[in-house]
């Protein structure tokens, strides 16, 4: 079972740090005003820091900093925009950050990416999932290499379930289609992830889409 998730919320602005604060209620929250403020605290693996990009002093998404973040103290990044934009999204994940979500999102949305990233999966919001799925079948039809096939040693419930997973379906919507609940299909869906050796539903569409 994972340890609690220690929350560090990184802003500024007292109004969204109140609304960070209720959405995480009870779990154990840090308070920092400012991007620098995170090296004088004790950063690790159960180490959740909600950062608002709106802050003066966060760096470029190329800057060393992120990297020492990430990779040095393994903290689990969620950056949180108040005017969120797909290509943003898209460096935020590059440069290491475990998600990217608007940051006056509703308390069950924040509830829910924090327990995506806890879980070690990616969290990007379900338009620019949209977009990377479509992305990755238009490439997929353009591709001329035998790739493959993905669909070896899984179950034929497996390749349903992975299919409509890997085309946007919400795990919701998947258990309607193959009339077997929520549970089951994230049953199915953690099988999938580790015979393929898969972390997210992106890397999922990536390899059902013949993009490796």
């Amino acid at each position: 079972m994972s340890r609690p998730l220690k929350f560090i919320l990184v802003s500024s602005d007292s109004g969204l740090i109140e609304h960070w604060q209720r959405a995480f209620r009870p779990g154990k929250q840090l308070i920092a005003s400012r991007f620098r403020d995170l090296w004088q605290l004790k950063l690790d693996q159960d180490t959740l820091a909600l950062i608002d990009l709106s802050l003066p002093d966060v760096p470029l998404w190329n800057d060393e900093q992120w990297k020492s973040l990430v990779h040095g103290h393994k903290v689990r990044i969620v950056a949180a925009s108040s005017n969120p934009k797909d290509g943003e999204a898209i460096e935020a994940l590059d440069a290491g950050c475990a998600a990217y979500c608007h940051a006056f999102s509703d308390a069950a949305t924040l509830l829910q990416v924090a327990q995506v990233v806890q879980a070690g999966h990616v969290w990007i919001g379900k338009t620019l999932m949209q977009r990377l799925i479509q992305s990755a079948g238009r490439a997929a039809a353009l591709a001329t290499e035998p790739v493959v096939d993905w669909r070896n040693g899984l179950t034929q419930r497996e390749r349903e379930v992975a299919v409509l997973a890997a085309n946007g379906a919400s795990n919701h919507h998947i258990s309607l289609d193959c009339k077997i609940s929520e549970r089951t299909v994230k049953a199915h869906l953690s099988s999938v992830f580790d015979k393929l050796n898969l972390t997210d539903r992106l890397q999922l569409a990536l390899r059902v889409h013949g993009i490796h």
